[in-house]
């Protein structure tokens, strides 16, 4: 159940970093967020409940700088992987850019949600 868990994680994060394609950003959103949870398959997962079950430190950051780039940092297992590109504001949602492709997010001031074919990360902004 761990490594089936853990593997969901990676997977997830994997999507995030498939995101894609924008413009500038606004101040509002800008800042660095902290990925808290998790939510698959009608399955609820907290990120360091599911970090402690497997016994690894997991840490994903989403930073939103001023500039209107942002960067997905992923950490696990001893190895890491980065994925940067734009975002932009467009009301309560936010579009995020990299390779060529768009993802709109929910923004509510303080947390990010990302949803993807039935799946979802939620970042809390630190």
């Amino acid at each position: 159940m761990k490594k089936r868990a853990l593997t969901l994680l990676l997977a997830l994060a994997m999507i995030v970093s498939l995101a894609a394609c924008g413009g500038g950003g606004g101040s509002s959103a800008a800042g660095s967020y902290k990925l808290t949870k998790m939510d698959a398959a009608g399955i609820s997962m907290d990120l360091d409940e599911l970090a402690s079950m497997a016994g690894v430190e997991m840490n994903i950051t989403l930073e939103l700088k001023e500039d209107g780039n942002f960067s997905l940092d992923m950490s696990a297992l001893g190895q890491s992987e980065s994925v940067s590109g734009t975002w932009k504001a467009d009301g309560n949602n936010l579009v995020l850019s990299a390779e060529g492709d768009d993802l709109p997010v929910t923004f509510d001031g303080k947390t990010i949600v990302l949803e993807q074919d039935g799946q979802s990360l939620t970042f809390e902004k630190q």
